[in-house]
């Protein structure tokens, strides 16, 4: 890529050295903590027993005094003051838009947004995301999502119409009729997560589909880690044909993470957040090259802001000038792992994303996998389910691979695991966030 090609959105804001930018944090920090005390009655019960008064924090370090915000803590405020909890700062009826997180890990938050955080704010945060992206309104956009209470793919949807991308929703298709439409209506982009985006490759492969053939030359992959790991990152590129890019986000605290065009880690958007890194266990701050949890600070967001909000995202923080110009923190990799999807077995933590990685690196091997964890003392190994890439792969290949993926687990995790070579195609495909680890009871 060439210097002529990259975009911002506020060339200013993003390229401005860190000093400048610190403070230029600092002033809408020391903002955003009188507003959020006024306005919250959560917040200012937090604010008050810590003894923090929002006039003076003088440092971005000063926000160490305010305890974090814990998930768990938004979904006692909604279970004692429903629907909503009392750590909003805005009432029901300013509200344009409503959310709910998934609940994949206990009961879901709900999100309102009023019409200045839908669309402005996240118009703001996702033009971000299209500059870096390289979108631009000459693209078309074609949305593989069945919308519903999930925010997904809504608010990148909504500002790409706002920045006059034609999008294309692919909803209530399935995968066969979502390509054919793709291709139908010659769409340049496509969202989605890794998981899916793979198994539309796939599914394309088996349907006589010619992806890299075909107008597609952008792909935004979120939801899951997939496009920060390499071998997956490849893995979808070579099959799309196309250039993949990370973008990160969540229901509670919005999109703040986005990777340029020169692919060197995910930027934060540091002019809409205030980022730090913790040790996951003693939750004292890292230095940037340590992989830590990411914590943010909502520093725009007017509705539902969040301050220290521990989002359980595994992270490294790169503060280096990215080549694209940018100053803004780059996460080296992306999102690692979540904190809380770690699993104590035999003694060693685990991450999913550390098995993805390797499995990822075997071709005889699709993308989809489980991880099976046994009930502790049961005396069986970790098991790990995979399917062949195709059906034309030789037994002999497999069996080859199987025992290849048991060393180097073995070796790099320090688990000695069983791999179970399931048929292909019988692992479970969703358009949503893939479940990876089953436990047994």
């Amino acid at each position: 890529m060439t210097a002529q090609e990259v975009r911002y959105w506020d060339e200013p804001l993003e390229c401005m050295p860190r000093p400048q930018l610190e403070q230029y944090q600092l002033a809408k920090l020391r903002d955003q903590l009188g507003y959020i005390r006024e306005h919250s009655p959560f917040y200012r019960r937090k604010f008050d027993s810590a003894h923090v008064v929002p006039g003076d924090i003088r440092s971005l370090d000063a926000v160490r005094q305010i305890p974090f915000t814990e998930k768990d803590e938004l979904r006692q405020s909604q279970a004692a003051s429903p629907p909503w909890g009392d750590f909003g700062c805005i009432a029901p009826r300013e509200a344009v838009r409503v959310f709910q997180t998934s609940g994949t890990t206990g009961r879901p938050v709900r999100v309102m947004l009023s019409g200045k955080d839908w669309f402005e704010t996240y118009y703001q945060q996702f033009s971000h995301f299209r500059c870096g992206f390289g979108l631009s309104a000459a693209d078309v956009l074609f949305v593989p999502f069945n919308y519903g209470l999930y925010v997904a793919w809504w608010g990148f949807q909504a500002a790409m119409e706002q920045a006059g991308l034609m999008v294309i929703p692919g909803g209530g298709l399935s995968s066969k009729d979502r390509l054919r439409a793709m291709l139908e209506w010659e769409a340049t982009a496509i969202c989605g997560t890794p998981s899916y985006l793979l198994y539309l490759a796939e599914t394309a492969r088996k349907s006589g589909v010619d992806l890299p053939g075909s107008p597609i030359r952008k792909v935004i992959a979120a939801g899951e880690p997939g496009a920060g790991i390499p071998s997956t990152k490849k893995a979808i590129e070579s099959q799309w044909g196309a250039e993949c890019f990370d973008d990160i986000g969540s229901t509670e605290i919005s999109n703040f993470g986005y990777e340029c065009i020169m692919h060197q880690g995910t930027h934060v958007i540091e002019g809409m957040f205030l980022a730090e890194v913790m040790d996951p266990e003693t939750l004292e701050p890292l230095p940037d090259g340590q992989i830590g949890e990411l914590v943010l600070t909502n520093l725009c967001c007017s509705s539902m802001p969040l301050v220290r909000y521990r989002t359980h995202d595994l992270v490294r923080f790169d503060r280096a000038v990215c080549s694209c110009g940018r100053t803004y923190l780059r996460l080296d990799g992306g999102v690692l792992g979540r904190s809380d999807d770690m699993f104590h077995f035999a003694g060693v933590n685990i991450f999913p994303a550390q098995i993805q990685k390797l499995l990822h690196e075997i071709n005889e091997f699709s993308q989809e996998y489980q991880l099976v964890v046994p009930r502790l003392g049961s005396g069986k190994h970790l098991r790990i389910r995979v399917e062949p890439a195709n059906e034309n792969v030789p037994e002999s290949r497999l069996k080859a691979a199987r025992d290849h993926l048991v060393e180097i687990v073995k070796y790099r995790v320090t688990v000695t695991p069983d791999v179970e070579i399931c048929e292909a195609g019988s692992l479970p495909r969703v358009e949503g966030k893939a479940k990876r680890v089953v436990r047994e009871d």
